[in-house]
């Protein structure tokens, strides 16, 4: 929401009175409400950015990413939401990351999840290591941690990476899996057993339950 006023500045020249208008506007930034449409409501929220795929909101208790899936028609079209430029996005991501993982010798990461619970067994790599790391676009530490965690990856065959997003606090995959601080780390072995658990930015502790998990843990 964004409210507009204009000033006028009048000057005078020698003797003479020249009236000048100059006009000008100022934006100020408002909060709104924005209501999903399964009925959870953010309440005095700012756009902090606007993806193709959703919107990021500011609000008391912190950030969170709304895709537009979730929200009412004309909250779409307030922000000119394209279903076909949402899924080139998405698409275009997707390629990225198997570009990367192209470049070394190891396996492409993989989404499997945005806020939705997901069966982790149908995804572990059984007979390599599965590292799954749980992260928010809006967080500055899984930013930090990831490009590493897909270095890893990506350099070594005998390790696979699968992300979880969880979108925002209290969605159904973050409670699945008990995630209250980000990023988080689960390491599994080569049978699919969780091996360690880390949480915050700790590549070290990462590396050595991946260790342990060659050896079977």
């Amino acid at each position: 929401m964004v409210m507009e006023r204009s000033c006028a500045r009048f000057f005078a020249v020698n003797t003479k009175i020249f009236t000048s208008v100059i006009l000008c506007s100022a934006s100020v930034a408002l909060a709104d409400d924005f209501r999903l449409i399964n009925g959870r409501e953010y309440k005095d929220a700012t756009v902090s950015r606007v993806e193709p795929d959703g919107i990021v909101l500011r609000t008391n208790a912190g950030i969170a990413k709304v895709y537009f899936i979730e929200l009412p028609k004309e909250d779409q079209e307030r922000f000119r939401y394209n279903a076909a430029n949402a899924a080139a996005y998405s698409a275009q991501q997707t390629v990225n990351q198997a570009t990367t993982a192209a470049a070394g010798r190891g396996q492409p990461s993989e989404v499997i999840s945005h806020g939705t619970q997901v069966d982790i067994n149908q995804h572990l790599a059984l007979g390599n290591v599965t590292v799954v790391e749980f992260y928010a676009d809006w967080c500055g530490p899984c930013r930090m941690l990831s490009p590493s965690l897909e270095q890893m990856a990506s350099s070594d065959p005998e390790v696979a990476l699968r992300k979880i997003d969880i979108v925002r606090w209290g969605t159904p995959v973050a409670q699945q899996f008990h995630v209250n601080s980000i990023p988080q780390v689960n390491v599994y072995n080569r049978g699919g057993a969780l091996i360690g658990t880390v949480r915050g930015v700790d590549l070290d502790s990462v590396k050595a339950y991946v260790a342990q998990a060659k050896t079977g843990g």
